[in-house]
């Protein structure tokens, strides 16, 4: 084997080694200026096996000359196409005319020259100029990272100078020999720079997702979290969303494994422990339960999760996302009140006058035979009787208010003056049972009330407070403005509201009173819902309040 052979081996190599890493990074990115790349060096390797190694006697031959030709200028248009494809950008027709007119130049070119070396004059140049443009491209590609594209963009120029003074060098053999071996160590740095590229591409891709995807995580509502189970039962990642939900922050989540499980309410216990021993059935449906906050308020949360395993198919971790649905919780119980204080007031439109007829007959026959002589001895069990037919009317009356035909005759009207006129029957039901009462009246402006309403409204709020106090105590009415809102508040020093009936507050004929029905607060919260304002209560061992907030009318 002589030098010469050992020259364009290198050269075959260099190329080959071209081809190898486009048809890898095909298989990789599956792109599909990548496999017409492989394509076109695929061709060009091709070209040195077959002829420039020997393997058919081409030179003498027009019809070898002419595939040797065609299979430069097939290879440089493929080049021409994937470059475009790389950098988003439409193949001009202008390439293939072009690359078309230097095929039938070079043919005829074939016909008119004897010397082989003019014959491949042509081709030889297009392919140097067109190879310069792609080294061009390639360091003007701002969207490539600089080491890669420099590598490649610069490898294929020096490729081209090369290969365009390649006529001044063919005549002399020790020249071939380095101008062969050359090439193909720029052909080698094209694939090493061509790797860095998309190597760089993929490193920087995949940091952008990386960097996006936790953006997303911690700039999220919802907490997302990734729990370890094997080897070591513990919690890989929990957003930083879970510090405003239950107020402890990731890094205490990190250092106590066992927090979240302290963080489950007592009387959720049994359902964490059904879905963990159920997994992974279990994940099929969201998990929902309470936990309780690091300020020791309750919320409700929702959990969704997936499962991950191992190449054994062992559970090794649960991936998933939490949300808190408290206040869909409260729209929920708000909402299944209404519909129930809908049902009474439907209830309570039909049969009332059934009821109240007969009861109305019965109390007229009483006081009839209460003032005859003879049943004068029996007075108090008249009086007794008469009082428990007006005890039944009042709760007929109640189930009245609770009626949905029901609408409220809305007019511009002092909240302050509603409340001063009944202060003073306020305070006489007060005093009897040893309360103080106070009111902090500050200036508000006027609102659309139902003056008929706000007035039972606040008697039954009044009356709660007063029940609540058995042994005396003192009740505060105020009123103010917070932002946009105007609020009435009635205060207590009971001894709070218990939790059982704080979730159940508003439902009809939930009470804690024996003599209570159950439908003084579901009418407060009919009253509410018919102003557009919103009822809150903040209560604890000292005492309750009640916040009615109320939304300015639009001028």
């Amino acid at each position: 084997m002589d030098y010469v052979h050992v020259s364009i081996i290198t050269s075959v190599t260099g190329t080959a080694s071209i081809v190898l890493v486009y048809i890898y990074l095909y298989i990789l990115y599956r792109h599909r200026y990548m496999g017409i790349w492989a394509l076109g060096w695929l061709i060009l390797l091709s070209r040195y096996i077959v002829f420039d190694l020997g393997i058919l006697p081409w030179k003498q031959s027009i019809l070898g000359l002419i595939t040797y030709q065609f299979m430069i200028i097939i290879s440089i248009l493929l080049f021409v196409w994937a470059t475009h494809l790389s950098i988003n950008k439409r193949l001009s027709k202008w390439w293939v005319y072009g690359t078309g007119l230097v095929f039938f130049l070079s043919i005829a070119i074939n016909m008119l020259c004897q010397p082989l070396i003019y014959k491949l004059l042509l081709p030889i140049y297009f392919g140097c100029f067109v190879c310069i443009w792609i080294g061009i491209t390639f360091i003007r590609n701002s969207q490539l990272l600089k080491i890669g594209r420099l590598i490649t963009g610069y490898a294929f120029i020096l490729w081209s100078l090369l290969n365009i003074i390649a006529p001044a060098i063919l005549s002399g053999s020790w020249m071939l020999l380095w101008a062969h071996s050359i090439g193909g160590l720029l052909r080698v740095f094209i694939a090493v720079g061509t790797l860095i590229v998309y190597f760089e591409n993929t490193r920087t891709a995949l940091a952008n997702t990386e960097t996006k995807y936790r953006l997303l995580a911690e700039n999220a509502a919802d907490v997302i979290y990734s729990y370890q189970i094997l080897t070591e039962s513990k919690i890989e990642y929990i957003s930083p969303s879970v510090l405003e939900i239950t107020g402890y922050s990731p890094e205490e989540f990190y250092a106590d494994n066992t927090l979240i499980w302290t963080l489950i309410h007592p009387d959720d216990h049994f359902l964490l422990d059904n879905f963990i021993y159920n997994i992974p059935k279990s994940i099929e449906s969201p998990l929902t339960l309470r936990l309780v906050r690091k300020d020791k308020t309750t919320l409700w949360l929702e959990q969704k999760c997936t499962p991950i395993y191992n190449d054994n198919n062992e559970l090794i971790a649960l991936h998933g996302i939490a949300r808190d649905i408290t206040t869909r919780k409260n729209l929920e119980k708000i909402s299944s009140m209404l519909d129930r204080m809908n049902v009474v007031g439907s209830m309570a439109a039909t049969v009332a006058h059934e009821i109240r007829n007969p009861l109305t007959t019965v109390r007229g026959y009483l006081q009839v035979m209460g003032r005859r002589e003879k049943y004068q001895t029996d007075k108090e069990f008249f009086k007794l009787m008469i009082a428990e037919i007006d005890r039944a009317n009042s709760i007929i009356t109640e189930y009245l208010s609770l009626s949905r035909e029901k609408k409220a005759n809305l007019e511009i009207r002092s909240l302050n003056i509603i409340i001063e006129s009944l202060f003073p029957l306020i305070q006489a039901d007060a005093n009897s049972s040893k309360i103080y009462v106070s009111s902090s009246l500050t200036a508000i402006p006027e609102l659309l009330l139902d003056e008929n309403e706000i007035r039972q409204l606040l008697l039954n709020l009044v009356r709660n407070s007063i029940e609540a106090m058995p042994n005396g105590g003192n009740l505060a009415i105020h009123t103010f403005q917070e932002n946009s809102n105007i609020v009435l508040s009635v205060s207590d020093q009971g001894s709070g509201i218990p939790s059982y009936i704080l979730e159940n507050i508003g439902t009809p004929f939930i009470t804690t009173k024996d003599t209570g029905t159950g439908l003084g607060l579901p009418i407060c919260y009919q009253i509410a819902s018919r102003h557009n304002a919103k009822i809150k209560i903040s209560t604890h061992h000292g005492g309750t309040t009640f916040f009615i907030y109320f939304s300015p009318p639009l001028l």
